[in-house]
């Protein structure tokens, strides 16, 4: 029986940085390549809740392009090796 040389929460944290780095080189070469920050927003605009004393305000956007995508495409290929 082969074991596992990754652990699922170092596989996660490759995973989140793939596709962190790779947005931010899709967006500094989207003069050149523009076709790299094509991508799709999920999430939900901020809404604030006032509670006289305390004012919340919450909110979530993911930006997921094909940067990112390619980013992590790369790291299954390196964790594969």
């Amino acid at each position: 029986m082969r074991r596992n040389r990754w652990s699922k929460s170092l596989l996660i944290f490759l995973l989140i940085l793939g596709t962190i780095i790779g947005g931010v080189i899709a967006e500094a070469l989207k003069d050149k390549i523009p076709i790299l920050t094509e991508g799709i927003n999920i999430g939900f605009s901020p809404m604030t809740l006032d509670l006289y004393f305390i004012i919340l305000t919450f909110g979530v956007n993911l930006r997921f392009n094909l940067g990112s995508a390619i980013g992590i495409l790369l790291v299954l290929v390196f964790c594969s090796i």
